[in-house]
């Protein structure tokens, strides 16, 4: 078992070692990209956009998209393709909300 004392002594590859890093930021980014799908399935389940932030989602699309070029300049495919998918989730929110106002 991992103890203050015995982290404290070790390097940052030792912890992510002992801690099972790779198979952590797999399991991270998986979730990642789901993180809008609740509401993207609510969105078109309801047709209703009330109380959702159109200022907050295209806040997060920028944020997505920027550590999914961060991922893509330093070779990291983990961050690439997890936050490319999930600017691409936000993206189909952002269009669902589009469309819904115009319709309603």
């Amino acid at each position: 078992m991992l103890t203050f004392d015995k982290i404290k002594n070790m390097q940052r590859e030792e912890i992510a070692k002992q801690i099972q890093w790779t198979k952590l930021i797999w399991s991270i980014s998986i979730i990642n990209p789901l993180m809008t799908l609740p509401q993207l399935i609510q969105l078109w389940v309801s047709h209703q956009t009330v109380g959702l932030s159109f200022i907050f989602l295209l806040i997060l699309l920028f944020v997505q998209s920027g550590f999914s070029l961060h991922g893509f300049f330093l070779r990291d495919r983990f961050i690439m393709i997890s936050n490319g998918i999930a600017a691409g989730m936000t993206f189909l929110v952002i269009l669902s909300v589009l469309y819904f106002r115009s319709i309603g």
